[in-house]
């Protein structure tokens, strides 16, 4: 049964899954396409493991990751709850006759998974949309689903970027009693510190399960945002072995000024995205971030 934030999702994406697909395949280099970034960041992890043969992308939205993944001879399945994104995914694979690509419309937590066990497992602006019992129940489903050695990678709203942002975010943060644990995690990663390092650190307390943001453009009432320390935790605890943390839309100037001059933003945001990978001292002022860890053989 959904609660309200996946009632608020569905009902979301039902009614932007076209302007999401448009998102999606923006060229312009003028915008940032954050959809591109995430998707590109996998198809990276990809390219970096010995041999992949199948991927999971839950959360798939439009298909675009999975129609990619399709085209280099790799069996990828995507899962969506929107049938509005299942359909235009399913459309853009025939349009590109990718037999390779399929397409489910359901939730992950009914998904079939005896079928088969997968290389690689993406998840890219999904968790936000759960609660957290839910994403707990999510982190032991790809534990299990996982092949010997695949690779869990996993996008998140970034919560350390909360006392960066300079706005209603970081108000609130002040407002509870996590800033010290946010603020030294954060210098942790901007000081280059390993992600064992890291990993030695006290992490924030989780957030509220009834958290309310402001509204960042997407009209769903609960959209939960981790730091990448809460999450490795998480997958330490099911023995995944953290890899990477990848930011995701970097920032050199407050959200109220990238309001203003846009143009400016997203010129530079461009231009440092190119210095992403292992580069996580630029996570700290990134609004989200993906996390790899791999499964033990």
């Amino acid at each position: 049964m959904k609660n309200v934030q996946q009632e608020e999702a569905l009902q979301y994406f039902r009614t932007h899954a076209e302007d999401w697909q448009n998102k999606a395949k923006t060229s312009d280099e003028g915008k940032i396409n954050i959809i591109k970034q995430r998707n590109g960041y996998v198809i990276d992890v990809i390219k970096d493991r010995k041999e992949t043969k199948s991927l999971l992308d839950v959360g798939c939205g439009t298909g675009d990751l999975v129609c990619d993944v399709a085209k280099q001879e790799i069996n990828a399945i995507g899962v969506d709850f929107a049938q509005d994104m299942i359909q235009l995914a399913i459309n853009k694979a025939k349009g590109e006759q990718l037999e390779k690509a399929t397409f489910e419309c359901c939730s992950i937590f009914d998904f079939d998974f005896s079928k088969q066990k997968f290389d690689v497992i993406s998840a890219n602006g999904f968790i936000e949309y759960i609660s957290q019992n839910e994403l707990n129940k999510f982190f032991d489903i790809v534990h299990d689903a996982l092949a010997p050695n695949g690779s869990f990678v996993v996008g998140s709203r970034n919560r350390l970027f909360n006392l960066f942002s300079l706005n209603s975010f970081t108000h609130q943060e002040l407002n509870e009693s996590n800033v010290d644990a946010l603020l030294k995690e954060s210098i942790a990663l901007a000081s280059g510190e390993t992600i064992e390092e890291i990993s030695r650190l006290k992490a924030a307390s989780l957030q509220s399960p009834d958290t309310q943001h402001t509204k960042t453009g997407i009209d769903v009432t609960t959209r939960f945002q981790y730091t990448p320390l809460q999450l490795i935790n998480m997958l330490n605890d099911r023995d995944f072995r953290a890899i990477e943390i990848y930011p995701i839309h970097i920032h050199s100037v407050p959200p109220i000024f990238k309001d203003k001059y846009p143009e400016v933003h997203n010129s530079i945001s461009n231009f440092l995205q190119a210095y992403a990978r292992q580069h996580s001292e630029l996570v700290p002022l990134s609004s989200s971030f993906m996390l790899h860890v791999s499964k033990g053989a």
